[in-house]
Parts: structure tokens; sequence; C-alpha cells
């Protein structure tokens, strides 16, 4: 969802095959093509955003317990990060890794915005520009080498020590930010009110963002989510509140450099929540599986530019087997293998007191060594 730079000279292949490693906080389990790489009882109760650097360091965010969390990988396993400087917050929701000492997340607490640069050794706060969505907590942010750039109700980039303010039009709200350089990036979001908004999407140049055509999505689209494999292919995708329905419609459309193009196709019935373009024309999607019969399984989709493939993920040991209990919050590469992470949350049974637990997952693509060239 926010930063997948490495996934362009890296393809990620739909050849996957199974190769078990062992799981920080938790057995590993796997299907082919995907193993768990966390999960059970571990620092996170549920996972909202992703970033590596290479396959042996990468960055996960989210909370547990009403507290911010971020998850370290360090080649083996998953755990806490316990570097200093990190201020206490109810939840980090976005995080994003240039290099090893150039890594961003932000969080909240309260109705106070909190942004923070690791160096390599410790956490620094930034200010954040301007004030706390009060909409969309969850604001996004994305860094390449030079700049930060930052959604909720304003468009913010940040460079050289100074931000700088993209006012937007009134009731506009940025949920989601992909950059392809410092001077090539897209965001989205939704013109509301949602009854009769409609979704929007905006393209810097390094200059200025300019408000480029509405997708062909249904009216009240909310598009929260945004993959940018290059200037002509662009993702969005979301869902819409549609009087006399009972659940929200998903929508997923395709910029070519030229026009969009609808292509929700089977994912009518899948509510996406992560989008990260395969390097090879296509996309990865993943979320939440409403298709019926209901069912429990972690699911991903692969775009081939033509045809949706459903693939299944790794259930986890403990997961509920009875009802849709898997979400995905969010895509990266996992380093120049060619896999990717997807890191989210899943429930366990009702236990005997009808009460059950949700807690923090993230699994990994296993690759072939014919799809890598090794």
């Amino acid at each position: 969802m926010l930063v997948r730079h490495l996934i362009r000279s890296a393809a990620v292949s739909s050849a996957l095959a199974s190769t078990l490693l062992m799981a920080g906080g938790a057995g590993a389990a796997e299907t082919p093509g995907w193993e768990v790489s966390l999960s059970g009882e571990s620092p996170a109760g549920s996972l909202l955003s992703v970033s590596s650097v290479d396959d042996d360091l990468a960055w996960a965010v989210g909370s547990k317990g009403g507290a911010g969390v971020i998850m370290r990988w360090d080649g083996e396993r998953w755990a806490e990060d316990t570097a200093p400087g990190l201020p206490d917050v109810w939840q980090w929701s976005a995080v994003s890794a240039v290099s090893a000492d150039d890594v961003w997340a932000y969080g909240t607490v309260g109705r106070s915005q909190a942004l923070v640069h690791f160096d390599g050794e410790r956490w620094n706060s930034v200010t954040a520009a301007g004030p706390a969505d009060d909409s969309w907590p969850e604001v996004p942010i994305d860094a390449v080498p030079g700049r930060l750039f930052k959604g909720g109700n304003a468009l913010y980039t940040y460079s050289g020590g100074t931000w700088k303010t993209f006012k937007l039009p009134a009731l506009v709200d940025i949920r989601d930010i992909d950059a392809i350089s410092a001077d090539d990036a897209y965001a989205t979001g939704m013109k509301y009110p949602v009854t009769t908004g409609h979704p929007v999407t905006y393209h810097w140049d390094g200059t200025t963002w300019t408000l480029m055509e509405q997708p062909p999505l249904r009216t009240g689209t909310d598009t929260a989510e945004i993959a940018a494999a290059s200037s002509d292919s662009v993702y969005v995708a979301g869902r819409a509140d549609v009087p006399d329905t009972t659940a929200p419609v998903p929508g997923i459309a395709h910029w070519d450099g030229s026009a969009w193009e609808d292509i929700t196709g089977e994912l009518s019935a899948f509510y996406v929540r992560a989008l990260l373009p395969d390097g090879r024309g296509g996309l990865w999607a993943s979320g939440n599986d409403q298709a019926e019969p209901a069912h429990a399984d972690p699911v991903f989709w692969h775009y081939d530019g033509a045809t949706w493939t459903k693939e299944a993920g790794a259930p986890a040991s403990d997961g509920d087997t009875r009802w849709p209990s898997y979400t995905f919050n969010d895509l990266a590469p996992a380093g120049g293998s060619g896999g990717f992470w997807a890191v989210g949350e899943y429930s366990t049974p009702l236990d005997s007191h009808g009460d059950q637990t949700v807690n923090g997952l993230i699994e990994r693509s296993t690759v072939s060594p014919e799809a890598t060239g090794d």
C-alpha cells in the first residue's frame, strides 16, 4: 500500500513454491506459495503497514491493546523494534523505509499526530505539517530518496527539512499515496459526502499536484488504495456505500496513461485493502474476502492485465475456520528475491465464554529458483 519501490526492479512471479522458514512469535505454517512469518501471541494485535529495505530488513507497524507497536524483521524473525526514541501512541498506521537509516512512521494519540524518523540508531520525532485528520486518523505517508509525502486533509511534501502544503478542495480527503520518485507520485481519496461523493486521484510532477480524470467507479466509492507501477500504469481501489444494500460495493480501476478502466471483475465481493504491482504489468490485491459461501481462508488475487486469479494464503494454526476472519491491510516487496510481505490480522475461534482474540499476522510469499533466475 505505501512503499513498493523495490518491486519495480525485482518482479514478483506468480510461479511460487513452498519454502519453510522459521517464524518469529509462532510456529511457521505454509501453503504452496505462502508461509506464516508471525502469528499467535505476539507484540502485535493488528498490523496496518509494512515496508522493506532488502531481504533481511523490514518494518511493520500497528497496535495492540490501545498502544502502538513497531515490528522489525532481521532476516530470521520478527520482533518488536527496541530502538530508542519512539513516543507513546495509540496506533502506528503507516511505515515507509527508504534505506536502513532512512525510515519514517506515522501514528496517532488522541487527536494528535506523531511522525518519527529512524536514522539507523534511534527514532527521532519530526513535527508533522497540518492538523491531525479527525476524519481518517490512518493518514498515509510514502518516502523516496529526498522526499516524504503525507496525505489526509491536504497533500504535504517534506524535503530538506521544509514542508510544503497543497490545499485540497473542501470535503476532499487523501487516503493513500504511492511515489515512484521524488518528482513522480500519485495520491487517491474521496470527495465527500459518502452518499453523493466520488473518488479523486492526484499526480505530483515535482512541483505541484494535479487532479487527474475521475476513475469510472460508482458514486460514493472511497478509493483508499493506490498502486503506481509507472506513469502509464496506476491502480486505485475502494468501496462504495450503496443504498438498499447490506454491504459496501468494491471497485478497482486502472489508468493506462490516457484513460481509466474499471477492472473490478471477480473482485466484486472482495474488500480490497492492499494493492501491489507485480513488476510484470500485473497487480496483486488482498484484503478481506466477503464472497459467498463465507469461509475463513486468507486470500490473495492476481491480475495479469486481463484476468483475476484467486490464490489462498497460509492459515494461522489458531485461526478461525467458520467465517471470514483474515484481513490483510498492506503488501510490500520482501527484498530482491521477488517475494513480498503481507500484514494484517486474524481472529481465533470463540471460546467457551463467547470471546475471541485478534492477533497480528505477517505472511511472506515464497519464490521458486526458476522465477528468480537463480
